[in-house]
């Protein structure tokens, strides 16, 4: 963490160590609250109430959060939700209300900017909608439990229904990349399912049923990509490419994208979660979530002098690839902390 309370962006061989970053700094909260709580080390609760604290600090007056690394001046929708997760995590950790507080006008300025179909179009990447937002509906559904104000779940529901609109037969998502035309990273397929996953699990009717149906299918698609991705029947699979086109195959350059390789062995950890009572679903989720994860793995530097490098991952594979060249992001070693503490709920 840098002094002020931001976690870094990460570290660059081409511009050292980045910029505080308000987006992932809130998302890996969460994160740092779990670590915490499963080792019985307050110092890591101390860290992650610094991080909200910075957060709430530097919260945009209207309730949105500062996009971009840095600290500028522009709210960006979906750093607002990642962060309002992170002041969620922290209220149930803490039970004190500036979290629940930061994270109410968050929300509020939310259903301001949101498009009349649900998506929203203001204050994001390129100016455009993104199938991503799931992932902003789902602290959405964390605000709306906490406050018992159901315009917030409205919001959400409305949300997940027009990421459900942009949905193919086969799984696919329309609107997963950062810019229209791209074909997504991993990374952001992850993002959406994940989102539908999640907000799937917080609703208790045909919006939520159709949310977590989609969510498995895409999982499920993922998980078939992966596991037919090998040179014959009875090798393990190569790592996935760092991008996908809309039928499900290959488009990158040659690399894989290790943060959505995290992200994804997390998601299927939560379907092995969830699906406990379904030995053979359970399995099948978590068997491919350990071989992805021991691919990861093989990624982390674990014996590097520098500390901008020791224990992160890179966010390509070769590290030269295309998703954040050269570059060990924070983001990416967030999200493999997170899966490995799921293989504790399964295993």
């Amino acid at each position: 963490m840098s002094g002020c309370g931001g976690l870094s962006a990460g570290y660059s061989f081409r511009r050292g160590w980045l910029p505080p970053y308000p987006e992932t700094t809130g998302y890996a909260i969460a994160t740092f609250l779990r670590y915490a709580q499963r080792t019985d080390d307050n110092s890591w609760l101390e860290r992650a109430v610094r991080a909200g604290d910075w957060e709430i600090d530097i919260q945009l007056p209207e309730g949105g959060v500062r996009g971009g690394q840095g600290i500028n001046d522009e709210p960006v929708v979906f750093n607002t939700g990642q962060v309002m997760l992170g002041w969620m995590a922290l209220y149930r950790a803490t039970t004190e209300s500036r979290y629940l507080q930061a994270a109410l006008r968050a929300a509020q300025w939310l259903l301001q900017v949101q498009e009349r179909d649900g998506s929203w179009r203001q204050h994001t990447y390129e100016d455009t909608p993104h199938a991503y937002h799931s992932r902003v509906a789902w602290p959405l559904l964390e605000v709306a439990e906490a406050s018992a104000e159901s315009k917030y779940r409205t919001a959400a529901e409305s949300q997940l229904r027009w990421v459900i609109g942009q949905a193919l037969p086969n799984g696919w998502v329309d609107g997963m990349s950062f810019r229209r035309g791209d074909d997504p990273y991993t990374h952001t397929i992850a993002y959406t399912y994940r989102g539908l996953f999640e907000s799937g699990l917080r609703l208790a009717n045909d919006t939520g049923a159709s949310a977590l149906k989609l969510a498995r299918l895409g999982a499920d698609r993922l998980l078939r990509r992966y596991e037919l991705n090998k040179p014959h029947p009875h090798a393990e699979p190569w790592s996935l490419a760092a991008t996908l086109d809309w039928r499900w195959q290959p488009s990158d350059d040659g690399s894989s994208c290790i943060t959505g390789n995290a992200q994804i062995a997390l998601l299927w950890l939560r379907l092995a979660h969830v699906d406990k009572q379904q030995p053979a679903s359970s399995l099948r989720w978590l068997n491919s979530a350990l071989k992805l994860l021991d691919q990861v793995k093989a990624t982390q530097s674990v014996g590097s002098r520098h500390a901008g490098i020791r224990g992160g991952v890179p966010g390509s594979n070769p590290i030269w690839g295309w998703y954040l060249r050269l570059t060990y992001p924070n983001w990416a070693a967030k999200f493999f902390a997170d899966a490995l503490m799921e293989t504790e709920g399964v295993l």
